[in-house]
């Protein structure tokens, strides 16, 4: 997939997934800033919304935005399916505060016939000092032995 095709496909599942309303709201501010093969970079201001009473990014935030990027890091290689996640895993370096920019880089490490191995690094965009890591394991599998529906080539784009 072409490093612009690719990005503006991810930008476009992004948009879909986040108008349909559900918890995936949350990740609506995020943009696409590049995508290849196996990789997507976005980036995020933090606001009001994704901070914890002390002003800092939200741990569970941070862990939607590893969920969510890897996943897109996926969809570039195999844009069937988002699959599901079996393990999730955050490990918080440093913290990130409200009006922060962020940027978030997800590789894909290895991907077998169902299960894919993803990880993800979230650093200040201005510092470039690692806020955290996460790493993700998605099975891709589970949902195309289930159903065909939740196929991404059938959702309107």
């Amino acid at each position: 997939m072409a490093s612009n095709g690719a990005k503006n496909f991810l930008q476009q599942v992004l948009n879909i997934v986040t108008k349909e309303g559900g918890f995936d709201r949350c990740i609506s501010q995020m943009r696409i800033v590049s995508a290849e093969k196996g990789r997507c970079v976005a980036e995020v201001k933090l606001e009001k919304e994704h901070a914890n009473r002390s002003g800092a990014m939200h741990g569970g935030y941070t862990a939607t935005l590893v969920d969510a990027v890897t996943t897109l890091a996926l969809l570039t290689v195999n844009q069937e399916t988002p699959g599901v996640s079996v393990d999730l895993n955050v490990s918080y370096m440093k913290a990130a505060k409200t009006g922060d920019e962020i940027l978030i880089n997800a590789e894909l490490l290895k991907s077998g016939k169902t299960l894919a191995f993803l990880s993800a690094d979230i650093v200040n965009k201005e510092t470039g000092a690692l806020i955290a890591r996460g790493s993700h394991t998605k099975d891709f599998g589970v949902i195309i032995r289930r159903s065909k529906k939740t196929c991404i080539s059938e959702w309107k784009m």
